[in-house]
């Protein structure tokens, strides 16, 4: 039996003072401007879509808004070789499920896989 998942859905959002942008990347990606709320009801989800239509790009913004790091690794990585992640999660709501509480996570992304084990090894212990 598959558990509820961590987290409960995710929403784009605009303020006046801060409005979602309009023709701008990310904000022109199909998985981004198609998107109005995506509900993860299941222990697993697949994101499916072409090259370039916003898969990883949304991936990293639910991951920093989630407090981890953009190049990967848990909260407790903090290395940065290059800021290279979008705005995105400053626009960005992310609803946690609250029977769920996670105190840590880590987000894997194929590209800084190296510098991430890189950076672990470093570590004591």
């Amino acid at each position: 039996m598959l558990r509820r998942p961590f987290l409960e859905r995710i929403e784009p959002y605009g303020t006046p003072e801060n409005p979602l942008p309009e023709g701008v990347w990310p904000f022109t990606l199909p998985a981004v401007r198609h998107c109005d709320r995506i509900r993860f009801s299941n222990g697993v989800t697949f994101l499916a879509g072409e090259n370039g239509s916003g898969k990883s790009t949304l991936l990293e913004a639910i991951a920093v808004r989630w407090g981890l790091n953009a190049e990967g690794g848990s909260r407790h990585t903090t290395f940065e070789t290059a800021r290279t992640h979008s705005v995105l999660d400053d626009h960005l709501r992310v609803h946690k499920n609250p029977l769920r509480p996670a105190s840590d996570g880590w987000f894997l992304r194929a590209e800084s896989f190296y510098n991430v084990a890189s950076y672990e090894a470093t570590l004591p212990g």
